[in-house]
This record gives structure tokens, C-alpha cells and sequence, in this order.
């Protein structure tokens, strides 16, 4: 029985666990609330006022001084940190 083109092609689960999550986090990333005018509310970014190790939201891409986010709505502390975490 052949497989076809792909008959040697051959992929661990953890690979392709990895190829979904990324995937994933791609169509999340292009599909931000930001993109079409609304942003993310705290609880859905999973926003807390202190940070996660050294990640902070002063260290994250999409945060706005002195206390504001491009994707995650209200005040946003320099020292917290959200799901959406990019680092710059």
C-alpha cells in the first residue's frame, strides 16, 4: 500500500502538537481584536498587575506608556503581564 508523495514523511506527536500550536497562535495573532478596532478585555487576555518571571508588560511589544496596551483594554501597569505577551 503506498502512501503516495508522502509514503517517507514521517512526524512525532510532539511535532505535531508543536506545528498546531503555533498555528494557532498565528490565526490568534492575526485576528486581534486590535486589527478591527476593539481590543481584548482583562479576563480574556488573562491580565494580572505583576509580572510572570521577567516578563512585564513594560518589556511586551504592544505596550503603550505610561499605562495603556495596543490590544488589551484599560489601564495596564508597566509591572503586569498578560497572555498576549510578545517581547520586544
Amino acid at each position: 500500500m503506498s502512501d503516495g508523495p508522502f509514503h517517507s514523511l514521517r512526524i512525532s506527536r510532539r511535532g505535531f502538537l508543536g506545528a498546531a500550536a503555533l498555528t494557532s497562535g498565528a490565526a490568534l495573532l492575526g485576528a486581534t481584536p486590535a486589527a478591527a478596532g476593539s481590543k481584548f478585555s482583562q479576563t480574556m487576555a488573562k491580565y494580572q498587575p505583576t509580572p510572570k518571571g521577567a516578563q512585564r508588560c513594560d518589556g511586551c511589544t504592544q505596550f503603550q506608556g505610561p499605562d495603556a496596551c495596543k490590544v488589551v483594554e484599560g489601564k495596564i501597569a508597566a509591572s503586569g503581564w498578560c497572555l498576549l505577551y510578545a517581547k520586544k
